[in-house]
């Protein structure tokens, strides 16, 4: 199972694990912050390339995706999906609090209108 992805009140257009937000409040000297859940979009005809760190439409005229691109590494080695196709996300209404040396911490519906 993968791991849960969360963006942060810091970065609300990238989401990612919580290993990485613990070393974001290290190298950044924050004791809190708050985290939301992300889901992973479907149906929206757009993917997120991993060699560009770009977000681009499924059969899309971006000019460099499919097979005009130098990356391009279909997952069957044939044709079709890029191996570096991934999945576009989208904040969900789960919030959290992540504290320096403490588990992640649910916040609930009165919390969170309090922050």
């Amino acid at each position: 199972m993968a791991k849960k992805l969360y963006f942060s009140e810091y970065d609300d257009d990238n989401c990612y694990n919580l290993t990485y937000h613990r070393e974001y409040m290290k190298d950044n000297l924050i004791d809190e912050m708050i985290l939301i859940e992300a889901k992973r979009e479907t149906g929206t005809g757009y993917f997120f390339c991993k060699e560009y760190g770009e977000i681009s439409e499924v059969n899309g005229s971006c000019g460099y995706c499919g097979m005009a691109c130098s990356f391009y590494k279909p997952l069957n080695g044939k044709s079709g999906r890029c191996k570096h196709y991934g999945w576009c996300y989208e904040p969900t209404d789960n919030q959290f609090v992540l504290k320096v040396g403490k588990k992640l911490r649910r916040l609930h519906a009165k919390q969170k209108n309090d922050n």
